[in-house]
């Protein structure tokens, strides 16, 4: 008997995502490496690393392969999974899958879902900036008339770019970097956007919740408020008929007295 291809797929997905991720962060690494120390490394290192770079790639580029083709989407699977796309181009920037915390709708449900988003936020960042700094140091840094030389300069401008503040004393002049500086800014602006969305929405979430609470508070405050009223008005329907059905003080029998006034 086959196996579902959805079952299948999960079975691959489980197997190879962290083997995946370690080998994205080696191949930043080896990247990162290759970039920042380029005129200090000898030639033969610098191969070396450039070889890895291609085998690494090309592992990705398998791997997507073969998750296109067991996935039930089949080929759609490339539009629906930009992520894996992207990281063919750059296996640096697989890393980043991290981001699909922010599609799991109950992330901020619970004090462990939001400590899950927020440590998805900080990596995130982080990978962005450091990912962006080597991208525009790599295209930027053989180019004489560029203000981006060294990875201290690269690193402060991508701060700058993802958080949109733009100082603008760093600016690429390639059209290579300025491609870097579209992508970063878009990046970053979709980045602040749905950590500002999951924030609001988890805020409105919690008031919600807080205000059912109130209600339900209130009406069991009412409903204890009209139980003690009708106790109390049972109480004294109680005496009062106690009250009527009572002998006179004297202990004399009221139907007795009347037969003897009759008679």
């Amino acid at each position: 008997m086959a196996e579902p291809m959805g079952e299948k797929y999960d079975r691959y997905a489980q197997r190879t995502d962290h083997w995946l991720a370690v080998l994205a962060f080696v191949f930043l690494i080896v990247w990162s490496t290759r970039i920042i120390f380029f005129v200090s490394l000898p030639p033969v290192v610098r191969n070396i690393l450039l070889v890895a770079q291609g085998w690494i790639w090309l592992v990705f580029l398998v791997d997507i392969i073969i998750r296109a083709i067991i996935s039930k989407k089949s080929w759609r699977y490339l539009w629906t999974h930009p992520i894996d796309v992207i990281a063919v181009a750059v296996p640096a920037a697989r890393p980043l899958k991290v981001l699909t915390a922010f599609t799991q709708s109950a992330a901020f449900a619970t004090s462990k879902g939001r400590m899950k988003t927020m440590q998805a936020v900080a990596i995130s960042v982080v990978l962005l900036i450091w990912i962006g700094s080597v991208a525009v140091l790599s295209a930027e840094g053989h180019i004489e008339d560029s203000q981006i030389n060294t990875f201290g300069d690269a690193l402060w401008w991508a701060v700058v770019t993802v958080t949109t503040v733009g100082y603008g004393d760093f600016a690429p002049v390639s059209v290579e970097g300025r491609i870097i500086a579209v992508i970063m800014m878009l990046l970053g602006i979709a980045l602040i956007g749905v950590v500002t969305a999951s924030v609001a929405a988890a805020f409105v979430r919690l008031t919600s919740e807080g205000d059912e609470v109130d209600d339900e508070q209130r009406e069991q405050l009412h409903h204890d408020e009209l139980i003690a009223r009708i106790d109390r008005l049972e109480g004294r329907l109680e005496r009062l008929s106690g009250g009527a059905e009572a002998p006179p003080p004297d202990g004399s029998d009221p139907a007795a007295s009347d037969s003897t006034r009759s008679e």
